[in-house]
């Protein structure tokens, strides 16, 4: 995984398809940072990697069995631990991430605000 900072703490951490359900990758949630690092991809357009400040983001929701947010750059959807199994289990590991993720974002807006 990329450094953390010596302030940033892991939150959460799972597998996750970015952009698509092919491109697979490993995605951790920090008091700081949304990091997506590729690690197993069928994609042929994969290959991207995502390192993205929390306070950065302006709009996270779920759409259907994915997480979509933008933080400037336009929309990315994130696909968490998407499996064939997901209609019994993948919309809760979505809800959980959304809930942590909605959670940290709000931290790190107080946090840049604060005087």
């Amino acid at each position: 995984m990329e450094g953390l900072a010596k302030d940033e703490k892991v939150v959460l951490e799972g597998r996750a398809g970015y952009q698509t359900q092919l491109n697979r990758g490993r995605l951790t949630l920090t008091n700081k940072r949304l990091i997506w690092e590729q690690s197993l991809s069928i994609d042929p357009f994969g290959g991207h990697e995502l390192s993205v400040e929390l306070h950065d983001i302006r709009r996270c929701q779920r759409e259907g069995d994915a997480i979509v947010f933008d933080a400037g750059q336009g929309e990315v959807f994130l696909f968490v631990d998407w499996l064939p199994l997901s209609i019994i289990s993948g919309y809760r590991n979505t809800k959980q991430w959304l809930r942590y993720l909605t959670e940290g974002i709000s931290d790190a807006s107080k946090e840049t605000a604060a005087p």
